[in-house]
């Protein structure tokens, strides 16, 4: 985690807590949890927990957090707590609506050789992972089967593994998983945007719209483009001819 953020996050609380502490005659607790480690090309994780404490306290936290990394460039979204191909057996009024691929993303046997370190989890995915990031999405839960072996990713408020790498859009107002192969996406509204809640109207949102509404228009979009042949043949092109572009070799150190 970036420490300026850090740091911002823990003296906007300290901050919160004294001018709480005015507003109500008992003790609320809210324990925060958040990634030590963070990669840039995804997106910071917080998760609260609490136990008698108001919700107007919870409200009121968000919203002075809100105002503090604005000045960062950050926007704060209220999320799922676990990965959403499973969302109908929480909430059976709510289902992932499949986006499936008109042609199949080529196969580059050495494409490990050619993805950066940072980013190899991404490697057995990459023509999904770009094409996500083209429309906006940022990477938000990586699969577990993701990692190398000797990884052993630990987080205090993750309950479950992932099954499929997950994404989130940059306005906040939708999640997509990637099933890999012609079965493409599952793309989801996030139906926890509702109005009046903090992140409602994230940056990029206009105001008088509402974001079922444009996760809809993203929804339309991302499905045209999937089930467009020559477009997607088109980028893939485009991606292999980035893709195949190796770095030269430094030249050898002699003394």
């Amino acid at each position: 985690m970036d420490p300026s953020v850090d740091s911002a996050l823990r003296s906007s609380s300290t901050s919160f807590l004294r001018a709480r502490s005015q507003k109500s005659d008992r003790a609320e607790t809210v324990i925060l949890h958040h990634d030590l480690i963070h990669n840039p090309a995804t997106i910071f994780h917080f998760e609260l927990h609490w136990i008698g404490t108001a919700a107007r306290c919870i409200e009121d936290m968000l919203r002075a957090w809100t105002r503090t990394i604005e000045r960062y460039g950050l926007t704060l979204v209220e999320a799922y707590v676990t990965q959403i191909s499973g969302i109908t057996d929480r909430n059976p009024f709510q289902s992932c609506f499949p986006v499936r691929l008109a042609v199949q993303p080529p196969v580059v046997l050495d494409v490990e050789g050619r993805v950066p370190e940072h980013r190899q989890g991404e490697a057995a995915r990459y023509f999904e992972y770009a094409l996500l990031r083209r429309f906006g999405f940022v990477l938000d839960i990586e699969a577990t089967n993701s990692y190398p072996a000797h990884v052993d990713a630990v987080y205090s408020y993750r309950r479950a593994p992932f099954t499929y790498s997950q994404f989130v859009h940059r306005s906040g107002v939708a999640f997509v998983q990637v099933l890999g192969g012609t079965q493409g996406f599952l793309f989801l509204t996030n139906r926890l945007m509702g109005s009046g809640r903090v992140g409602a109207s994230p940056v990029g949102i206009g105001k008088a719209q509402r974001p079922a509404v444009d996760a809809e228009e993203l929804r339309v979009k991302l499905q045209a483009f999937c089930a467009d042949k020559e477009l997607l043949l088109k980028f893939y092109d485009e991606e292999l001819a980035l893709l195949m572009q190796v770095p030269d070799e430094p030249p050898l150190l002699s003394i």
